[in-house]
């Protein structure tokens, strides 16, 4: 028995002998994989993602900052990496050393039936409500203030670079040399890192009132400085809270899964639970209900105890209502202020642009946001911002832009990537080579119209050649000057000639911003022209005086034209709180054509129409933002009303001005969202004009429009010079809301069609000395008055078709004309019939409208 028990002893420990030589056999042939797991888009590096030998049989999961450490006894193995909304993703391995690392990136997944995700969905919805539940306490915003460290960087990058062109276009062949700078471990879809912007500042912030105070301590800019490209990015550097009920991007309104309605619109499912820290996170996923909705699907963690977010990613559906835009992807990251408040750590904004067709070249833009030190509710912050002159407010150090590299090294929250490295070597290749200059200037004058030749320029060219009724043939040139000749001065003009009046028409023009006078400009002018089409001379009008046109012009309407000879001056000031205030003198004389009234006819004096005016217009536009370029200012509006009036009187005496009246017009514009129901459009408007007897150029001149073409300011079914009015109001309002209605019908959910409506209305009145002035009942063309009835046009129809078309539909509703009894007819020359005024009840009309 005892040497049963011996050897059963023996034969134990035996065994454990040989096992540990085993053991330390295949430990010492062990193999060492390091490294992280990424999406490839956003280039985050993936949590909680599975990574398993195939021939070992065995794995891990990467860590709470997604990386990974594994060994393995083969010299050469397989890796499967699997994580819930990529494919799976294999990777040979074949061990020249003892280790090695790895930076794998998974493919999206493919298959357009979602994500299947082994969870409880019932858990998930209760998940979402305690989420909801806690907003109030923790979402990062609900403090009145805050202060904080910001550091920005925004990447752009070329996107399916397709490396044949290279080498098979002739065109393209001399920039073979930027494959070098090819991500290479994008190998499928490489990418071009060809734009890179950083800055560092000091963001002060307070909700009530609403100020905001930046103070940028050192910027850096290396790359293609497009200016256009960055108009575009600009829906990244807007602030996106996605514990707000809805989140706009690129103007669009998206629905957030934190949402309190999120649950009409996202199906939650509960993953896993995850211990990061020794602290207790939820897994939870989510994803839309249904296509054609502006929603994400995504995931995130959810801290146990404050039900905080600690980590969200959300990527906008593939349905969602935003043109060109492939992907887009947000990722925010918070940390914990306190024992019970959470603030903002991190976000990331990554959105792919895709203007040509699937899988063609495209860019990415990627911006990332690092906030360090943030201090809330704290006396200092009001004291800096008591220092703001408007709401908000951006100072740029006098040497932010030459901080050197050793300071950016020290300072920088983030150390650069690989492919942000390769911009700095990239853009100076770039900037010193000619043929790359050559053809930027080139597309340039394509879609701009104008070609620069040093300190001057030419065109636009699609105004070179035109045609109309009067001239038929018109032939124009314009030369201006750049911003090489003068930042501050631009010198414009242009002649033209027409053919069959063998008479020349031009224009000069001379704005000057004054340096150092915060925002004091002049500006002066001088014409001899036609009208050309415009109704109220403004850049939303559609001029006649291009070479495409007349091919859209409505049939059986006879162009009227005015020629007017005006010498004009102004000076404008333009304050920080978006107050500006212009003051004008003009001189005008004016000679009509057939078959508008000869202008003896309408005439104080019987013979010219000659008018000086002075001129006061007030404007106030809060929180309206703006990009100045050399040639004009580009009004970015808010979602704040803006109040514009204007005050003229005329000055007789004159050079040979016979008019004395005095002129008041106010207007109030604004845009604004409905939550859920899309963004509403609407301008009122109203005037009166004291004085008198004037001709009708000098009263107001309700806008029609001649064309196809669909003019937003004008009335689209009133011909030109069919209605003026000394008394008058109006408004002009546009609903468009988006796929809210379409979406109804199944089929149209992922379609990108968009549905609008809008109504225009003037009621208008004629005092009894104009209307005789002007001689309603003139043969050959009937002015109108309105005699305070309104007329009215309702239109409907769909934007967005093929990503540019919008087609309106308009249906006009005008006073009944009662017909005055036949006067005399001053023409020495009168028609025997009179010439009918062409007008339709309802209307078809098309445009081309670019938007996101």
């Amino acid at each position: 028995m005892k040497n049963n028990k011996y050897i059963a002893l023996h034969t134990r420990m035996y065994s454990l002998l040989i096992f540990s030589f085993v053991i330390q056999s295949i430990s010492a042939q062990q193999r060492v994989a390091i490294g992280s797991v990424l999406d490839p888009f956003t280039q985050e590096k993936i949590p909680y993602a599975s990574v398993q030998w195939k021939k070992a049989g065995y794995g891990t999961i990467t860590d709470s900052i997604g990386n990974f450490r594994i060994a393995t006894p083969f010299k050469i193995d397989t890796l499967q990496v699997t994580y819930v909304g990529f494919e799976i993703k294999l990777v040979p391995v074949n061990f020249i050393k003892d280790s090695l690392h790895l930076n794998i990136q998974l493919g999206p997944l493919k298959s357009d039936k979602g994500v299947f995700v082994k969870t409880k969905s019932k858990r998930g919805l209760i998940w979402w409500q305690r989420i909801v539940s806690h907003k109030p306490n923790n979402d990062p915003y609900k403090y009145d203030t805050y202060k904080y460290e910001l550091y920005n960087k925004v990447e752009l990058d070329l996107n399916n670079i397709n490396r044949n062109s290279f080498n098979n276009i002739k065109l393209l062949k001399p920039f073979g040399f930027i494959l070098d700078n090819v991500d290479s471990v994008s190998e499928k879809t490489p990418f071009l890192p060809v734009f890179f912007t950083e800055t560092l500042s000091d963001y002060y912030y307070t909700e009530t009132p609403h100020k905001v105070r930046e103070i940028i301590k050192a910027a850096s800019t290396k790359g293609i400085k497009n200016e256009t490209v960055l108009q575009f990015m600009g829906g990244a550097n807007q602030k996106i809270n996605s514990y707000n009920n809805y989140i706009m991007i690129f103007g669009k309104e998206f629905i957030s899964p934190l949402s309190n309605v999120g649950d009409k619109y996202y199906r939650y499912q509960a993953a896993d639970t995850q211990t990061i820290n020794n602290e207790k996170y939820f897994h939870l996923f989510f994803s839309p209900l249904q296509a054609g909705e502006n929603t994400f699907s995504g995931e995130c963690l959810i801290h146990s105890t404050t039900w905080a977010i600690k980590k969200i990613t959300m990527d906008a559906s593939s349905t969602a209502s935003i043109n060109f835009v492939k992907r887009l992807s947000i990722v925010q990251e918070f940390k914990q202020y306190s024992d019970s408040t959470w603030i903002l750590l991190k976000d990331k904004f990554v959105a792919e642009i895709s203007p040509l067709k699937k899988d063609k070249l495209s860019f990415i833009g990627r911006k990332t946001s690092i906030y360090n030190n943030t201090l809330v509710n704290d006396p200092s912050i009001h004291n800096e911002l008591k220092k703001n002159s408007q709401k908000e407010e951006v100072i740029i150090d006098d040497s932010a832009k030459e901080r050197s590299n050793v300071y950016w090294d020290s300072k920088r929250l983030e150390p650069l990537g690989k492919n942000e490295l390769k911009v700095l070597k990239l853009i100076d290749t770039l900037e010193n080579f000619p043929l790359f200059k050559k053809y930027t200037n080139a597309a340039e004058f394509i879609v701009d119209g104008r070609k620069k030749l040093g300190k001057i320029e030419i065109g636009p060219w699609f105004r070179w050649f035109s045609g109309n009724q009067l001239e038929k043939l018109r032939m124009r040139f314009d030369l201006a000057t750049t911003q090489k000749f003068s930042k501050s001065l631009l010198m414009h003009g242009y002649l033209a000639y027409g053919v069959k009046t063998q008479t020349y028409h031009g224009k000069a023009d001379v704005n000057y911003r004054i340096p150092g006078s915060n925002g004091v400009s002049v500006f002066a002018s001088y014409t001899h022209d036609l009208d050309n089409g415009k109704g109220r001379y403004n850049d939303e009008d559609v001029s006649m005086d291009n070479m495409f046109t007349q091919l859209i012009r409505r049939p059986n309407i006879k162009q009227k034209f005015i020629q007017v000879e005006e010498i004009k001056a102004s000076i404008t000031k333009e304050w920080k709180s978006k107050f500006s205030t212009q003051l004008s003198l003009s001189r005008s004389d004016y000679e009509t054509f057939q078959p508008l009234p000869h202008r003896a006819t309408i005439s104080k004096n019987a013979t010219n129409i000659i008018n000086a005016e002075l001129g006061l217009k007030l404007r106030y536009a809060p929180g309206e933002k703006s990009i100045t370029t050399h040639r004009r200012t580009h009004r970015l509006k808010g979602f704040n009303p803006v109040y514009e009036l204007k005050f003229a009187t005329g000055i007789p005496g004159i050079t040979g001005s016979d008019y004395r009246y005095e002129k008041l017009t106010s207007s109030i514009s604004q845009k604004f969202r409905i939550p859920r129901w899309g963004n509403v459009n609407y301008y009122i408007y109203g005037g009166k004009i004291f004085g008198g007897p004037l001709p009708f150029m000098l009263l107001e001149l309700h806008p029609g429009n001649e064309i196809y073409y669909y003019n937003r300011q004008a009335f689209n079914l009133m011909n030109r010079f069919e209605y003026f009015s000394d008394q008058f109001v109006g408004i002009n309002m546009e609903h468009n809301f988006d796929k809210k209605l379409l979406n109804l019908l199944p089929f149209m959910r992922k379609v990108s069609v968009r549905q609008f409506w809008n109504v225009k209305a003037v009621n208008g009145s004629l005092s009894d000395k104009n209307r005789k002035l002007n001689r309603l009942d003139y043969e050959n063309y009937k002015l109108r008055s309105l005699k305070g009835n309104t007329y009215v046009e309702l239109g409907t129809g769909l934007e967005n078709i093929f990503r540019f078309l919008r087609i309106d539909f308009v249906w006009r509703f005008a006073p009944q004309q009662v017909m005055p009894s036949r006067m005399p007819n001053p023409n020495p020359n009168p028609s025997p019939f009179p010439t009918p005024i062409s007008s339709s009840k309802f209307g078809v009309f098309a445009s081309f409208r670019f938007k996101l």
